[in-house]
């Protein structure tokens, strides 16, 4: 059976995340796994991609492959939070020794996170539900964690924008090589809002499948209005430069300002500066130590003059 449009482009997201995933490894290496410093991100998002391409086009093979449909919708679904998640982390690392401090900015941070993850929850809930119902209310329950998922997104988006933008009025604080960072970021985010707004649009759009017989199968439906957004849709094009190219070019800037940046000689700058500081404050006269020795003072022998009565 021959591939479709989608097909074909699912092919291409191979070829384009296997050099991410390798870059992904490469920077997690060097700048750390933990999740705050965002890159793991690019390595889960990698893998994300490569097994939905893989099982979208296993599902173009063959019609009747519920399971690698199922875990096709899944991926798609859930592709947007490691990639928020990963901005977000990447924020953590611009405001280190200088904005962490702030609670406002890490609270923000935090709650970005927590919002991306339900987020991802509901769209892995809602995948399942699609590739397992049974009855209409099943697929109509789905799509509700469906749009739920996608308005999140949208709020994770938000808190990215305003912290960035607070970033930047306060750049002064922020370190050299973690500006870089800030830009990369900032470069990014007009792509990922690109990428939120068709995921939105997605989620609200009618669903490509319907129940016959107890089954989930999939619908054919005219491409117009919100349908173009569906993944069922036949318009490949909106597809491809809404989502497949603005989430590609998003996670190229940021492979690429990961390569470029060394992070470490702002920790380097920062630990010299720290230990000038202790140094200093060690030797300053406040923290002299105090003698013991009592000090001797010298007191001048008065001076009598005597007078005597003559006569």
């Amino acid at each position: 059976m021959s591939l479709d449009a989608r097909g074909i482009i699912s092919i291409v997201v191979i070829v384009m995340y296997i050099p991410i995933l390798i870059a992904g490894t490469l920077l997690s290496f060097r700048n750390g796994f933990a999740r705050h410093a965002g890159w793991i991100f690019l390595v889960i998002l990698s893998i994300i991609r490569l097994v939905g391409a893989i099982t979208h086009i296993l599902s173009e093979q063959d019609a009747t492959n519920v399971t690698a449909r199922t875990i096709y919708g899944i991926m798609e679904a859930a592709g947007l939070s490691p990639l928020l998640m990963a901005t977000l982390g990447f924020m953590r690392t611009t405001i280190q020794y200088g904005l962490d401090e702030k609670q406002l900015v890490s609270r923000g941070l935090r709650l970005g996170g927590i919002v991306a993850l339900v987020g991802l929850v509901l769209g892995i809930v809602a995948g399942t539900q699609i590739g397992s119902a049974s009855k209409q209310s099943d697929l109509d329950s789905a799509n509700t964690l469906r749009h739920a998922s996608s308005i999140l997104y949208v709020a994770a988006l938000g808190v990215a924008f305003l912290i960035t933008a607070y970033c930047w009025m306060n750049r002064h604080v922020i370190y050299k090589y973690r500006k870089r960072l800030l830009t990369g970021i900032s470069l990014s985010l007009p792509f990922l809002l690109v990428r939120v707004v068709y995921g939105v649009l997605s989620s609200f759009a009618p669903s490509p499948f319907t129940i016959r017989n107890g089954q989930v199968v999939p619908l054919t439906f005219t491409d117009s209005g919100l349908a173009k957004f569906s993944s069922g849709s036949s318009d490949w094009g909106i597809y491809l430069a809404m989502s497949v190219l603005t989430e590609y070019i998003a996670i190229l800037i940021y492979a690429a300002v990961g390569i470029a940046t060394p992070l470490g000689r702002d920790q380097e700058v920062y630990q010299l500066k720290e230990t000038e500081q202790g140094f200093s404050a060690s030797s300053s006269p406040a923290y002299a130590p105090m003698t013991t020795q009592q000090p001797r003072y010298e007191y001048a022998q008065p001076n009598y003059v005597v007078y005597t009565r003559s006569g």
